[in-house]
């Protein structure tokens, strides 16, 4: 639109640098595009002693794709083509129109230039005019032009550069603001939404109770997750809905409420109820059944009456319904791998309106993340199941040793599924020597789980059939780890205890990257048995291994362990050590001539509550 200039008295010529600080100042300050205009009409007038001036500004800013280079300098010529492909038509009669349509400097100086490109110009006795295009963000956005009734002095060319540069910083600056202000209003309505999506990562947050796995059966792990799915329909109250129930099916088909709520405390009861007969009901009618077939969201702005009967057919759950003055209504279901297993309802009341895109991408993202919680649960359920299972496999009961008193335990992490890991194995040899094994396969899953039966195997089988002394054991090993492509790393610790003539025992052993062992002497002081840490098996299959060796009393115990016990992201190992070496020296002599006891004393005393790492303790004492 063209704006046009007040038609004021010519300024003075020749006011230079003060003035132009000043409109610098005043552009530099500007609240509004109206504002730069107006500043530019007055400038324009007062500094270039011109007689009128206008200003374009487009309705669009167009790409500043027609402009030849060097075209933005002004040049005080009659002769100014337009750029390539954008002529310049008898309509255009005003100088910083054609600067705007074409992206260049207009200028005619003369009264025959003027009377040559802008004759309605000259009819009106102007002696003088140029335009120079406004750029925001290198774009054209409009132009200033300027007119004098006599000859133009030789300031005016560059006062008009300097006008036009100075408002183009104006209107980048502008430009930048509202950019600025736009974001801001979507990110404060995206906060609102978000604020809601963290209440739901806040809800769903797994918290295992402070015991061990072991102790946990398996419903109650499921359950776990399925409660924290159910508080989501709290969660969405009142932000998303006045109310919501949420419903899950089980494995036999039949629905269950999980969740109820309501933004009134009050009528919650009434909810809870509703759900209730949901679960306890026929299943919900077609238009429930449509949104789960197609696993969308089922949205509608006014429950009708009509809908109400056709998806509720137990007239006490429809009235249930209709007590809670349903307006706007949605339906999401909950999907795990492809199938839908419950869904969330979320309701408003009339006055509250109908749902919002936003909202209800909100809601989707809820459900979606319900849907995971719910798939938690199950995987949970098999997890634990494999779990129990190669436990039982693997972790045998070892042995009964004439003359050793052997226990075992172990102890699964926290927050996984049942094994790891961690293995101990006790075994005795044909030559009639005790073996004692305990290891720790890198890794916290499954898998790791199936990498330790691997090498538990492996490692019994060649410590049984060549009668070896541990360091050999463990050469062995990793050469046949090597050999059959077994791609697993582990820390093991082998020790053999050979009867000695007379009592006692002969501890040999050999370590492969372990904690080392630790003794507990029959007079209660217990110390660890330094010595030399070889490579961890799976490393290099070439290496050679280390014996080593002590004497063992009648009442002395040997101690193993795996890194569980004695390391966690807040203790190294060697703190570890120290506190294990510790504990047991606190023991009173009846519980260090139990082997039992000692392992419950160690893991009440060495491991935490709740346990990061799998733990896999033996305690073998000289009777």
């Amino acid at each position: 639109m063209a704006v046009p200039g007040a038609e004021a008295a010519p300024g003075a010529p020749g006011e230079g640098t003060w003035g132009l600080l000043d409109t610098s100042a005043a552009l530099a300050t500007a609240r509004s595009r109206p504002d730069v205009v107006r500043l530019l009409l007055v400038a324009g007038r007062r500094l270039a002693g011109a007689s009128a001036a206008g200003v374009v500004l487009l309705p669009e800013p167009r790409p500043d794709s027609t402009a030849a280079p060097g075209a933005g300098a002004l040049r005080w010529t009659d002769a100014a083509p337009a750029g390539p492909g954008t002529p310049v038509d008898d309509a255009d009669r005003l100088p910083e129109v054609v600067a705007a349509r074409t992206g260049r400097v207009v200028a005619a100086v003369s009264p025959h230039g003027v009377a040559r490109r802008f004759p309605g110009l000259a009819a009106e006795g102007v002696a003088a005019a140029a335009a120079m295009p406004l750029r925001c963000h290198g774009t054209v956005v409009g132009a200033l032009g300027l007119r004098w009734a006599g000859a133009a002095g030789p300031e005016a060319g560059p006062l008009l550069e300097a006008l036009a540069s100075m408002a183009g910083q104006a209107l980048d600056r502008l430009a930048a603001e509202a950019e600025r202000a736009a974001v801001l209003a979507e990110v404060r309505g995206a906060r609102d939404r978000l604020a809601v999506l963290a209440e739901v990562g806040r809800v769903l947050a797994p918290t295992a109770p402070a015991r061990p796995t072991a102790d946990v059966t398996e419903e109650e792990g499921a359950e776990w997750a399925e409660r924290a799915v159910g508080a989501l329909a709290g969660a969405v109250v009142p932000t998303l809905a006045d109310w919501s129930v949420l419903l899950l099916v089980d494995e036999a088909g039949r629905w269950r409420p999980s969740g109820a709520a309501h933004r009134d405390a009050g009528r919650t009861a009434e909810v809870v109820a509703l759900a209730r007969l949901l679960g306890s009901g026929p299943a919900p009618g077609p238009r429930v059944g449509e949104s789960l077939a197609a696993l969308r969201a089922n949205v509608t702005d006014q429950v009708t009456d009509a809908e109400i009967d056709a998806t509720l057919p137990d007239p006490r759950t429809a009235a249930a319904f209709r007590a809670l003055h349903p307006g706007a209504g949605m339906v999401l279901p909950l999907v795990v791998r492809g199938r839908a297993v419950g869904t969330l309802t979320l309701v408003r009341e009339p006055a509250s309106g109908p749902f919002s895109a936003a909202e209800v991408e909100a809601a989707t993202e809820v459900a979606r993340r319900a849907g995971i919680a719910v798939d938690a649960a199950v995987l949970f359920r098999a997890q634990k199941r494999l779990a129990e299972g190669l436990q039982r496999s693997l972790l045998t009961p070892p042995p009964r040793l004439p003359g050793l008193d052997v226990a075992v335990r172990y102890e699964p992490a926290s927050r996984r599924a049942e094994v790891g890991g961690d293995w101990y194995d006790v075994l005795v040899q044909p030559s009639g020597s005790p073996l004692v094994v305990i290891g720790d396969v890198m890794g916290h899953d499954v898998e790791a789980a199936a990498g330790m039966g691997q090498l538990r195997g492996l490692l019994r089988g060649i410590a049984y059939t060549t009668d070896e002394p541990p360091d050999e054991v463990l050469r062995r090993t990793d050469e046949a780890m090597h050999g059959l492509g077994l791609g697993t790393t582990a820390t093991a610790v082998v020790a053999r205890l050979d009867e000695l003539p007379g009592g006692g025992r002969r501890l040999v052993w050999s370590n492969a990257g372990h904690p080392p062992p630790v003794v507990l002497g029959a007079d209660g002081t217990a110390r660890i048995a330094s010595g030399d840490h070889d490579l961890l098996l799976g490393v290099d299959h070439g290496s050679e291994r280390t014996p080593q060796s002590l004497r063992l009393v009648r009442g002395d115990v040997l101690v193993l362990a795996t890194d569980g016990l004695v390391e966690r992201r807040d203790q190294d190992v060697d703190t570890g050590m120290a506190r294990l070496v510790q504990v047991l020296s606190e023991q009173p002599p009846e519980v260090r001539r139990s082997a039992q006891r000692l392992c419950d004393a160690v893991l009440e005393g060495c491991a935490p509550a709740v346990r990061e790492d799998d733990v896999a303790l033996v305690a073998v004492r000289v009777r």
